[in-house]
């Protein structure tokens, strides 16, 4: 049976296959030049959703997880007697589950959905105790948004209509004895933070500590705000579902991560994206704070700012009007916000952007330095701008102008203001006007009825 674990897990824990089979590269998109902008905007963000080059994290967390999955199975198939009685007498294991965290929109979800693309196949396998060959399924995933109780989750995992004549003893028991059955190696749920917000933390324990029951080993996504409530539960609750944490960060800004992703986002736009300067995945950074989901909503605001600016393709100033759009505002906010936090050491407000663990120095290190150079090339800019006389300053606007293809659309500047006039000179074109004015015409009559 251990040759048989061996073949079914063997091309899972290969990193260079791994990396291979989860990375999706979207083919570039047409030309949109003729569409209306809105329309050209939403194609090319949906195009820029479909990208995933996994990064080192992400990597290391995939490749764990499919470890723990194979060991379980070990223990399943370590012989055909262990099978069977773990099907008929399941065992009571409650395991210490894996908690990813981090922020909103930098990639949870999308890892364990590439994940999920290289566990096992399900596949069929013949047991002298089965009338007939059994499905095995190599893990079982759920979202928890909608979810009121562990019980609704057992149900949905064991295929059956949930019912109050069923208890939930009976519905965890035949999940244990399913996923023994099956092989079930990996639990997965996502989205835990929509669980029944409006009660706060109860039940949200409840089904993670349901989940947990089941045996396999289990990873629950979750973003900061729901771990904050989770660490002011009781002490036995908080050492069981948060022991074992796995901290999702945003690329850092050097890194040939964030790098590689901005120059796929350059490719797959098909040259609706010219980053015509080494700062563009820099300033992309500036303005999303390396989140991916961010990242496509500010590419997708500055191809609106592009077309409305006369030109078909996004450039470094495009991307600077999108982040003070106001399309874009409520995200702005949350990033800067988050670049203060990196500034200062004070504890925020924004619990839902505040990771409640340690984060490792070298990480905040690097963050705390590109923020501090950024803040730096702000202050060098401003005082730099004060200091300019006025004649300077009008130097230094017209060579900032935007060129003439680029600005066909643009503003137009407002007229100069009129010279102002003695009262000698004012009196003197009063009149003129009066004399070559017309005299006014009489008014008709009316028609009487």
């Amino acid at each position: 049976m251990t040759n048989f674990i061996h073949t079914r897990f063997s091309s899972c824990l290969d990193s260079e296959r791994v990396r291979n089979k989860i990375t999706v590269r979207p083919a570039s998109i047409d030309s949109l030049k003729d569409t209306h902008p809105l329309v050209g905007a939403e194609v090319l963000a949906n195009s820029l959703k479909k990208i995933y080059i996994p990064n080192q994290f992400s990597l290391l967390f995939i490749n764990e997880m499919l470890i723990k999955a194979y060991m379980h199975q070990l223990n399943v198939f370590s012989s055909d007697v262990e099978y069977t009685s773990r099907i008929y007498n399941p065992p009571e294991v409650e395991v210490s589950p894996v908690c990813l965290t981090g922020l909103a929109g930098v990639g949870k979800s999308n890892t364990v959905t590439a994940l999920r693309k290289v566990m096992p196949e399900p596949m069929e396998y013949f047991s002298e105790h089965c009338t007939g060959p059994v499905t095995l399924v190599s893990h079982w995933y759920a979202s928890a948004r909608g979810k009121l109780s562990g019980k609704g989750l057992l149900c949905d995992f064991l295929s059956i209509e949930k019912t109050p004549l069923v208890s939930m003893g009976k519905l965890l028991l035949e999940a244990r004895r399913r996923a023994n059955r099956d092989a079930v190696s990996l639990v997965l749920l996502d989205e835990t933070q929509h669980i029944n917000t409006g009660s706060g933390s109860v039940k949200v324990t409840d089904i993670l500590l349901t989940m947990a029951a089941i045996g396999p080993p289990m990873v629950y996504l979750s973003n900061y705000s729901l771990v904050h409530k989770l660490l002011r539960r009781n002490s036995e609750d908080k050492q069981r579902l948060l022991s074992d944490p796995r901290i999702m960060l945003p690329d850092e800004p050097d890194s040939k991560d964030w790098k590689d992703y901005i120059d796929e986002c350059v490719r797959v736009s098909g040259g609706h994206i010219r980053p015509s300067s080494t700062e563009f995945a820099a300033e992309v950074y500036r303005c999303t704070f390396g989140i991916k989901r961010l990242a496509v909503l500010l590419l997708k605001q500055a191809y609106v700012e592009c077309r409305n600016d006369g030109r078909p393709w996004v450039e470094l100033s495009d991307l600077g009007r999108a982040y003070r759009s106001a399309a874009f505002t409520s995200n702005a906010s949350e990033v800067e916000e988050l670049h203060l936090q990196a500034l200062n050491s004070r504890q925020s407000k924004r619990l839902d952007l505040c990771c409640p663990f340690d984060l490792p120095v070298a990480h905040k290190s690097k963050i705390l330095k590109f923020v501090r150079a950024e803040r730096q090339s702000h202050v060098v800019a401003t005082v730099f701008d004060s200091a300019l006389t006025s004649r300077e300053r009008a130097a230094k606007n017209r060579i900032e102008e935007p060129t003439a293809h680029s600005s066909a659309k643009a503003k137009q500047r407002r007229k100069p203001l009129a010279e102002k006039q003695s009262e000698v000179d004012q009196a003197k074109a009063f009149f003129e006007y009066l004399a070559n004015s017309s005299s006014p015409s009489k008014p008709k009559k009316l028609d009487e009825d």
